[in-house]
């Protein structure tokens, strides 16, 4: 049986406001705008560690070529499957190279390219060693690794 509005009260809301649903949007808005640099960021530092874990196996790939071959490669696909056949023909988020300069020397850089934000460059020379930091203006500079 229905009820009477007069009996009652007033009767019962079915719906939202449109004041109630602009709030929730308003305060959605504003979360959305404070985490939307963090995860970026996030975002960006996730990039640069797979950039680093990528140099690295192509280090252990050269150390393991030096060793059969006595000298290191000029180029990815004769380093085998050990390196990810990806990584040569990656444009974005990162462009990697190898340079020689003799025999017993190498450097592998990933240059970030694709955003007109973030920029750099990290390098990892035959002892193993990586380089280099991934920067925007106004921020703190990524670095590879845990932070």
């Amino acid at each position: 049986m229905r009820r009477k509005r007069s009996e009652f009260g007033p009767s019962r809301r079915d719906g939202f406001s449109i004041v109630e649903i602009m709030m929730v949007l308003v305060i959605i808005s504003v979360l959305l705008a404070i985490a939307a640099p963090s995860f970026q960021r996030a975002t960006e530092q996730v990039q640069c560690n797979v950039a680093a874990a990528n140099l690295q196996a192509v280090w252990a790939a050269q150390r393991f070529y030096w060793l059969e071959n006595h000298q290191y490669s000029a180029n990815f696909p004769n380093l085998g499957d050990m390196v990810d056949p990806s990584i040569s023909a990656a444009a974005t988020p990162y462009v990697y190279s190898i340079q020689i300069i003799d025999n017993n020397t190498f450097s592998v850089s990933a240059t970030r390219t694709g955003n007109s934000k973030w920029g750099g460059q990290l390098v990892i020379d035959q002892t193993g060693v990586l380089t280099g930091v991934i920067q925007t203006p106004g921020q703190q500079d990524i670095v590879p690794g845990l932070q």
